[in-house]
Formats: structure tokens, C-alpha cells, sequence
């Protein structure tokens, strides 16, 4: 039995060796990937890392994973798995100067044949020859396009299309590229992280951990300058939403935001500002709204008829620090709010009703009058806070469908400090209903 025993924890050592060493040789393998020279931003998905983890949860919960998952599939589905490509340790995906908006990368394919039916039956892309060798996939609204040879696929994902054929053939050909963890973005290579990023201004990164996605990310601090406030707003424990932000905005944008029926700018809102806004929903509370509908009297004539309607509407309240005189008057004379009623306007924000209120610090803005009773304030050294509480949240709410997507989660919290006095950290971390599960697949099993 002893001897047994000993065979068997060999054999276990011998298997976490190798595998150790096959992963420490993928990772290495991945860290020689080439990206372009003008790369502006890059993210790192950190393909071993994530299987490892789920591997892990897997076995320590199999009876979570196993009971549904595995039911046998009696539909003529295509295969998702056999996709064609070679499933490398990390997968890069970067931004080009001059293309921000684009997302690009770079895939080797283990077979062409299963690559091609991928793009085919999977993701419902036209294909066209391009060149000899080469062939070209495109959705039909023309935001995903995938030049590809035999050895090879060459891929951009944006929001608005664009010309890249030039690019996608470079990329395919490897042309003005460099080893990853030769470029500017060694953190991102070496990261180890399930998924990593950095731009010039952002480095950061996301982890699927049991229960809980945890993120953080640091930021030059440029258009946003944090305040050296060492006390803040006392976050609600019913509220199903609380924010602070305790902080000036010096290289904001100049550009005025124009609607129909008004503008702003923000320099001028600005101003009047004095560096804090807090933000508070509660619950759900009534209002009484006019309804205007018509119809046609005995003369044919269009008649407007006016009735009292109650309907369920956040409970929300917007304190800003501010010259509360010079604001109102401003956003008086914008036309946003109406300082004989003192309300919103209702061509400016129509869903409803949103009274303003003020005293000689603060304007407060909010579906509830009396809002100027303020929790108490607590010591911090985050100058941002924002918390959501999504069991509260979809009790309060009817959104529908959306309503069965967020079951899946229990809490959001991000808290932002200021580092070195030129950046901020912020930090997060998104709770899931069940601790024991992998946050990543309790994500994608709630789609």
C-alpha cells in the first residue's frame, strides 16, 4: 500500500512539473509575439491564466459545473471549439496611430478548412478572394473584417468602418513589427493578469476571481486634478447608488453642448464650481405627472385633454459644491431650470420631474424636494467613491430583461486616490450572488 502510494504521488508530482513547464514554455513562446511599432495602446488576454483558474474552481466545485453543462447536445449546432486557429498562452489586441477606434491583432491558424467554416457558420461573415492566397471576411455592417491566408488571419473590430485593407495586409505580413516585450508596453507582456492594458495614459488590469471580478487602473492625472480632501460624503447603507468625485476639471474640453432647446458651456458652468459632487439614489418614490393627449370634439376640431398620472421614478439626489447663486442664474438663463418653480425644465430633462434647491455652498438637484440634508461626512484619502447595489437595485427597477442579466451580480465598488501626486489609482471590484463560483463564468453562463 505504502509503495502504492508512493507511485501515485510521483506520478502527481511528475504531471505538475510538466505541466509547469508546459505553461512556463507558452508563456515564453507568447512573450516572442510580434506587435506593430505603432502600436498606441494594447490589451493582454492572458488565455492560460484564465484556464487555469477555472480549472481550479472546476475541480474544487464539480458538482456546480458538471450538473448542467455537460447534458448532451442533440442539435446540429456547429462546433464552437473547432475554429481553426492555434490557442496561443496570451492573445494581444492594440490600437494604431491614427486609428484609436480599431481594435487589431493577429492569429496563426492550425487549419484553414475549420477556420473558414468558423467564419462561416459561427460568426455569418461574406467571404471574398482578395489576391491569390489571400481571402477576406466581412460582417455585414463592415465592422469586422479578417484578411487571412493559410497560415495566418489578420483581424479589426470597430464601432465605425473604415479603409484598413492597407493595414490588415501588414499585419498579416508582419510589416514594421516588434517583439512584445521589446515594445513600450513590457508591463502589459510580463503582466500576469487574466486581462491586462495600457495606453499613454492608462495602466491597468481585470482578474476573474472566485466570487468577484477585480480591476484596477491607474491614470495620469490630466483633465481631472484631484482635490487633497481627507474627508468625504458618508456613503448610505440603504442607498441603492452613492457617488462622490472630489476634484477640479482645469483642461476640460471647450467644446459647447448644444441641444435644441439648449446649451452649455463648460467653462462657464465651471466657474461656479468649488470641486465636490455627491450623488445619491435611494429607492422609488411617486409622482404626480400631467399627461397631454388629444382627440377631436363634435366639430372636428383637435382638443387637448390633460390628465394626472402617478408613476414610480428613482429617488435620486445631486449635491454640487458650488457659487449656488452664479449657477442658477446660469443655468437660468440657459433655459435649463426655472427659478419660479424651481425645476428642471422639462424640454431639458423630460423623463421627470427634477426639483433644485440651494444653500450658500451647495446646489441640489433631485426628484424629492427637501434635499439638503446631508449624511455626515467620513474620513478618506479616496477623492472618488461610487457604489451600486445591485440586489437593491433590481428590486426598485422594472427594466425587463435587463433585470435577469444583473441577478447575476451583487455589489459594485470603485474608489479612486491620487499616487505621486500626477496619477490616480482607482480600484474595483464587482461582487457576484455566488462567492464560490468563477466571477468569469457565472458572467458568461448569466448572458
Amino acid at each position: 500500500m505504502k509503495r502504492f502510494l508512493k507511485i501515485t504521488a510521483a506520478i502527481i508530482i511528475l504531471l505538475l512539473i510538466f505541466f509547469a513547464g508546459v505553461f512556463k514554455y507558452r508563456r515564453y513562446v507568447a512573450e516572442q509575439t510580434l506587435i506593430p511599432k505603432n502600436a498606441t495602446s494594447l490589451i493582454k488576454i492572458n488565455i492560460d491564466e484564465l484556464y487555469k483558474t477555472l480549472a481550479s474552481n472546476m475541480l474544487g466545485n464539480p458538482s456546480y459545473y458538471f450538473k448542467s453543462d455537460f447534458k448532451k447536445d442533440t442539435s446540429n449546432k456547429p462546433d464552437k471549439f473547432n475554429n481553426g486557429l492555434e490557442i496561443p498562452a496570451s492573445l494581444f489586441f492594440y490600437t494604431l496611430q491614427g486609428k484609436s477606434g480599431i481594435y487589431f491583432s493577429r492569429f496563426e491558424l492550425k487549419n484553414v478548412n475549420d477556420f473558414e467554416n468558423a467564419l462561416r457558420d459561427l460568426m455569418h461573415l461574406e467571404i471574398t478572394k482578395k489576391t491569390e492566397g489571400i481571402n477576406v471576411a466581412k460582417s455585414k455592417l463592415g465592422n469586422v473584417v479578417i484578411y487571412y491566408n493559410r497560415k495566418s488571419a489578420a483581424i479589426s473590430l470597430s464601432v465605425k468602418v473604415e479603409n484598413i485593407d492597407r493595414i490588415l495586409m501588414d499585419i498579416l505580413s508582419q510589416k514594421n513589427f516588434v517583439k512584445v516585450t521589446e515594445s513600450k508596453y513590457k508591463y502589459t507582456a510580463k503582466s500576469l493578469q487574466h486581462i491586462a492594458f495600457e495606453t499613454a495614459l492608462h495602466q491597468g488590469y481585470v482578474n476573474f476571481d472566485n466570487g468577484v471580478v477585480n480591476f484596477s487602473d491607474v491614470v495620469i492625472a490630466n483633465q481631472i486634478i484631484p482635490t487633497n480632501t481627507q474627508s468625504n460624503h458618508q456613503h448610505n447603507k440603504d442607498a441603492i447608488a452613492s457617488l462622490w468625485l472630489n476634484a477640479d476639471f482645469k483642461n476640460v474640453s471647450h467644446r459647447v453642448f448644444k441641444t435644441k432647446n439648449f446649451s452649455i458651456e463648460p467653462d462657464s458652468v465651471l466657474k461656479y464650481y468649488k470641486g465636490s459632487v455627491d450623488f445619491d439614489w435611494l429607492s422609488t418614490i411617486q409622482q404626480t405627472d400631467s399627461i397631454v393627449t388629444y382627440d377631436y370634439n363634435d366639430d372636428f376640431e383637435k382638443v387637448a385633454k390633460v390628465s394626472l398620472q402617478k408613476r414610480d421614478v428613482p429617488q435620486f439626489s445631486i449635491a454640487i459644491h458650488a457659487d449656488a447663486n452664479g449657477l442658477k442664474n446660469y443655468l437660468a438663463k440657459q433655459k435649463i431650470i426655472n427659478l419660479d418653480s424651481n425645476q428642471v425644465n422639462k424640454s431639458a430633462f423630460p423623463l421627470y420631474q427634477v426639483f433644485v434647491e440651494s444653500d450658500q455652498q451647495n446646489v441640489y438637484f433631485g426628484t424629492k424636494k427637501q434635499m439638503t440634508s446631508k449624511n455626515g461626512s467620513v474620513p478618506s484619502p479616496d477623492f472618488f467613491y461610487f457604489f451600486v447595489n445591485f440586489e437593491k437595485l433590481n428590486k426598485q427597477s422594472n427594466m425587463g430583461q435587463f433585470n435577469n442579466y444583473l441577478k447575476t451580480y451583487k455589489t459594485l465598488q470603485v474608489t479612486g486616490k491620487l499616487i505621486g501626486g500626477k496619477q490616480m489609482q482607482f480600484d474595483g471590484n464587482l461582487v457576484l450572488m455566488n462567492k464560490n463560483i468563477n466571477s468569469l463564468y457565472q458572467i458568461l453562463k448569466g448572458i
